[in-house]
């Protein structure tokens, strides 16, 4: 199996830099496409590059199956393939397309390898970087072959984090108005991939996620957090994220220890 961890990096990087990098500021109209609505697009990059993952996967593990972003939106009922009996491998070919349609170089590439409803092995690639992060359960997460654990400051006050629009902009205004024991920077990404790799790494220190969680967002990312010694729980009972429970209305937040996620979960309340 670490042979497999190494080999899904390689066949990672290899279509990101075919299908992705290759097509990144060179995008024509064309190449872009509406889903749902105003800010949901997709593009020739995300299309191609998991055309080419899924077909590579599969290779890699011929028994397994795949469930794909963008081949869910067209077939949602793939999602059922989570609570199989099969190795299925969760893609998401280019987490924050909106930047990167947008020439923005913050996005990212997903796989996680889910077995039994549990994630046993995930992928976060920032081919802008060339910085890919490798977990597998039970023997921690790795970046470049170094094993990562999360080390963060000692209180809210010093900590950088990740919210939503409005709730960023109501704990603004309570710190403009002297509230005391609230986050010193707050951020958002637009792409749950770099935002992992950057609170494996220490750059930011805790997200919260609300909406669908959906599995190739969330599957890979919440097991390195695990793994490396933090906090990836749903808000409302501490429960462990699992891929197969999206679409539920759930919070998902992820914290350095849980002493954290308790203060964050305080504020966030009275938000």
């Amino acid at each position: 199996m670490n042979t497999l961890l190494q080999d899904v990096e390689n066949l990672m990087r290899d279509v990101a830099e075919q299908e992705v990098l290759s097509r990144f500021g060179r995008l024509e109209r064309t190449d872009i496409q509406a889903k749902r609505g105003p800010g949901d697009i997709v593009t020739k990059a995300d299309l191609e590059a998991e055309n080419r993952l899924i077909e590579g996967l599969s290779k890699l593990l011929p028994e397994s199956t795949t469930v794909g972003e963008e081949e869910c939106f067209h077939n949602p009922d793939l999602l059922q393939r989570l609570s199989s009996g099969q190795p299925v491998w969760v893609i998401d070919p280019l987490d924050g397309t909106g930047n990167f349609a947008a020439n923005k170089p913050c996005f990212a590439m997903i796989c996680a390898l889910i077995e039994n409803g549990q994630t046993q092995m995930g992928w976060i690639l920032d081919p802008v970087a060339g910085v890919c992060a490798q977990v597998q359960r039970g023997r921690g997460v790795y970046i470049g072959g170094q094993r990562l654990t999360i080390t963060p400051p000692d209180d809210l006050e010093h900590m950088t984090g990740s919210l939503g629009d409005g709730t960023r902009k109501k704990i603004k205004a309570l710190k403009e108005a002297g509230e005391p024991g609230l986050p010193l920077h707050l951020v958002r990404y637009h792409c749950c991939g770099r935002e992992y790799l950057d609170l494996l790494v220490g750059k930011i220190h805790f997200a919260h996620y609300g909406g669908a969680l959906m599995p190739w967002d969330h599957a890979a990312g919440t097991l390195m957090i695990e793994e490396a010694a933090g906090y990836a729980r749903l808000r409302k009972d501490k429960s462990l994220y699992i891929s197969g429970r999206y679409g539920q209305g759930d919070q998902l937040l992820l914290a350095p220890n849980e002493h954290t996620f308790d203060a964050l979960g305080k504020v966030l309340s009275n938000v």
